[in-house]
């Protein structure tokens, strides 16, 4: 497990992506050696089928990260809204990425920058549905409303939000001295 602190003013998009494609190392070098065993195997057999599996595969690869992208990034632009939280903790494993905020908020704003990552995600799913109706790609971003559920760290933060509603609440990321 990776974890890294970042002043928030520092996090961008691209970092994310950056720590978010790192972390999944492993697994992206799965599909392109997949996407190539399939490229190269329809270019002997002149079989477009093979061709058209390694795409799908391929496809549905970059989908998964945008909607973790999207996703994430969405958790620092809530937490931007707020004046309340200073850096931010990147965590990143075998089956688990996340952004953690440090510093303090509000219940009712752990409450929002919880749901703003998942809900972003379903928005971006919603626009992939209208924009390709019937390819499945939506589902990689509809699926990050089960984040919400109370097993899954946005429904702690959730519930924490709404516990705390109108206090103030520390925020300290776990393995780092903040």
């Amino acid at each position: 497990m990776t974890v890294r602190k970042f002043a928030l003013r520092d996090v961008t998009a691209g970092l994310i992506a950056k720590q978010l494609i790192w972390s999944c190392r492993l697994s992206f070098a799965a599909a392109a050696l997949g996407f190539t065993a399939c490229t190269f195997l329809a270019a002997m057999t002149t079989d477009p089928i093979l061709f058209q599996a390694g795409l799908w595969l391929l496809v549905h690869v970059l989908c998964l990260l945008c909607g973790f992208l999207v996703h994430e990034w969405s958790h620092v632009a809530g937490m931007r809204l707020f004046h309340g939280v200073s850096d931010v903790v990147v965590s990143a494993g075998v089956l688990r990425f996340s952004v953690i905020p440090v510093g303090r908020l509000y219940g009712w704003q752990i409450a929002i920058v919880a749901i703003f990552g998942p809900s972003a995600s379903c928005v971006a799913g919603a626009l992939v549905a209208l924009l390709a109706p019937g390819s499945f790609l939506q589902y990689w971003f509809l699926l990050h409303a089960v984040f919400l559920l109370p097993f899954f760290g946005d429904g702690r933060s959730l519930i924490l939000g709404i516990r705390e509603w109108a206090r103030p609440v520390g925020l300290r990321a776990p393995g780092i001295n903040c």
